[in-house]
């Protein structure tokens, strides 16, 4: 999936690098956006972003959105979940950037930036399944909810078109981030439900990029939850349109 992704933004970002310097660019001061990261990733994912110029070289931006989670058939040895589930999240999200004066030939929004970003991401998901194990067979509903909160430093550059369309790249984006899983089974059922909990999670986690290798080994505890703060990543790709009354260019 990361090939695919770094593929698509090298297949925008090479044209525009030659394109964009015909191209004079007001000050118009918000941009609405569309993040496409999240439809590449997960299912139903609308997320939107508004921009707002604060300063001269300076902006704050803020990002609400919806998101289901993706659907999993194989959820461990002797567990099969059922075709139809009941899946939603959402995304909120604040950044504040920085456009550098020094490295760009043009006014912000457009050229480098830098800045600190926040983002809360909620994913719940529910399934009947069928586990076979024990030489029995029994049904079950899983319920599972994630939350991600994440707070780091991220790296991009913005291109303008025509004052009017922006192609947003967020290239470097660590953070550090709290992962917060919670599993329950309901049912009538005999099987041990920590050990079946514990497959189900294992095969969520690996619906998450790079998640799966920081929760390797993880269990939930008693209570059904897991909690782990550790190193996360952001990459994006947004498309954007320019909007407002013009104020003085450079």
């Amino acid at each position: 999936m990361k090939t695919i992704l770094f593929a698509l933004l090298a297949t925008f970002y090479i044209p525009a690098a030659f394109a964009q310097d015909s191209v004079e660019v007001g000050s118009r001061m918000n941009t609405f956006k569309l993040d496409l990261t999240h439809s590449l990733l997960y299912r139903n994912a609308y997320n939107l972003s508004w921009e707002r110029l604060t300063k001269q070289n300076q902006s704050l931006g803020i990002t609400v959105g919806i998101q289901e989670f993706p659907k999993v058939f194989n959820l461990g040895e002797n567990i099969e979940g059922k075709r139809s589930d009941d899946s939603g999240g959402f995304k909120l999200g604040a950044e504040y950037r920085f456009y550098l004066k020094k490295e760009n030939k043009f006014a912000a929004p457009r050229g480098v930036y830098i800045g600190p970003y926040f983002s809360a991401l909620n994913f719940n998901t529910s399934r009947d399944i069928i586990y076979t194990g024990e030489g029995d067979t029994r049904e079950a509903r899983y319920n599972a909810k994630f939350n991600l909160y994440s707070l780091g430093a991220q790296l991009g550059y913005q291109f303008v078109f025509n004052d009017r369309w922006t192609l947003d790249l967020v290239v470097v984006g660590p953070s550090i981030t709290r992962y917060n899983a919670k599993m329950r089974l309901e049912g009538d059922f005999e099987f041990d439900s920590e050990d079946v909990q514990n497959e189900i999670l294992d095969a969520l986690i690996d619906k998450f990029p790079g998640l799966d290798d920081l929760l390797e080994d993880k269990e939930l505890d008693s209570s059904g939850r897991l909690n782990v703060v550790g190193i996360g990543y952001r990459y994006q790709f947004l498309i954007g349109y320019r909007f407002g009354k013009k104020f003085k260019k450079n």
